[in-house]
């Protein structure tokens, strides 16, 4: 079998260092050479085009997947025309725009946050009424890793951003919305304890496994460690999130790895956004489980059993952004670092850090540890 990548960055790579060992070879199609950034941006906004290069990947390939959600639609009809893509279109449709996805998961009955539509001053000034402040503005469509996003903490703000985005009635910035974008989520702010995210795989004939929830900590907007199984996590809220989970790879007839990211509060919790693919929270499964997200993945696009999802020790993913770890961490005991072969630049993850230890304390000790050779 032959599997065709949409994608060509760190996470089609590692889907396919955790296939060769079963026997099934793998394709990347990346036309914008560069799988993050200002380059997908273009490609997802560009009319879609057949050319000798995507009729050429699709012949050659039995089955598809990708390994980012700004996939164009046109590209995944194309293929699922003619081939089977896992996730399917579905997937994409909701996942690829903020006011899509949030109302699924309301028709799914997933607590979510008030949000409301912007895409002109008169809708985001009224945003402070419908949602209230503090709130987050993001755009419907791209933005990653905190971008495409702004915070509003009082009225003051929301006038200067007003002003920022639509300087006229009705009219958008273009030159000041991110990547030409001008509709908007608001979303009203969440006040949580901790993020929480699950990682599922459902099969093609319906089975389910899932990861033990992780608990994330992100600097900057982006993710920088996760640890797992989440600690101090009550088996009401597990059971919570995996039944979360199983509505939605149900109602989206899913097959593959799915990531959902929940805020925990006082008052329960509250769902973030999904993500139809491996994703980095899991990244600590590639060693912390029997079966890694990376492995059940091809395993279940491939039509192959799912593996078992058990815990071999307690782990934690320390993501390397935009900085190096310095080779002596390679010594220490059950610390596995993972290079993407990608230029350090600031806010690029450029590789990770998997970390398996007996307990939360020693867990703690070694990610310090790690922590102290980061350069």
């Amino acid at each position: 079998m032959k599997i065709g990548v949409l994608g060509g960055g760190q996470l089609g790579r590692m889907m396919a260092i955790a296939g060769y060992p079963l026997g099934i070879e793998f394709g990347l199609y990346d036309p914008t050479q560069d799988s993050c950034g200002g380059q997908v941006a273009r490609l997802y906004n560009a009319p879609f085009e057949v050319t000798d290069e995507l009729k050429k990947f699709v012949d050659e390939h039995d089955v598809f997947t990708y390994e980012f959600e700004n996939v164009p639609l046109e590209l995944a009809e194309y293929i699922v025309q003619r081939k089977p893509l896992y996730p399917g279109k579905d997937a994409l449709y909701y996942s690829q725009h903020r006011l899509r996805e949030k109302q699924l998961f309301v028709d799914l009955g997933v607590p979510v946050t008030r949000f409301s539509k912007v895409d002109d001053r008169v809708s985001l000034l009224d945003a402070a009424t419908e949602v209230g402040i503090p709130f987050i503005l993001k755009t419907t469509t791209l933005g990653y890793d905190g971008k495409g996003q702004y915070r509003v903490t009082s009225e003051a703000e929301l006038s200067e951003l007003a002003d920022k985005l639509f300087p006229e009635m009705g009219e958008a910035c273009q030159e000041t919305s991110y990547a030409g974008v001008n509709e908007y989520i608001a979303e009203a702010f969440v006040n949580f304890t901790r993020e929480l995210s699950i990682i599922s795989v459902r099969d093609q004939v319906g089975n389910c496994v899932f990861y033990s929830p992780a608990e994330n900590d992100h600097r900057d907007g982006i993710l920088h460690l996760s640890v797992a199984p989440a600690p101090n996590l009550s088996d009401e809220k597990l059971a919570n999130l995996q039944g979360y989970a199983q509505k939605l790879l149900e109602k989206l007839n899913y097959v593959g790895v799915l990531s959902i990211e929940f805020f925990e509060t006082e008052d329960g919790l509250v769902v973030n956004e999904f993500a139809p693919r491996v994703h980095n929270s899991g990244h600590w499964s590639m060693e912390g489980c029997v079966t890694g997200q990376f492995e059940n993945h091809i395993r279940a696009i491939a039509g192959l059993p799912l593996g078992v999802t058990d815990n071999r020790s307690v782990s934690a993913m320390y993501n390397l952004v935009g900085h190096d770890v310095d080779r002596s961490a390679m010594a220490m005991h059950d610390v596995h670092v993972h290079w993407y072969g990608k230029d350090i630049k600031p806010k690029r993850k450029v590789g990770h850090v998997n970390i398996l230890a007996d307990d939360y304390l020693q867990l703690q000790q070694k990610i310090d540890d790690v922590d102290a050779l980061v350069k």
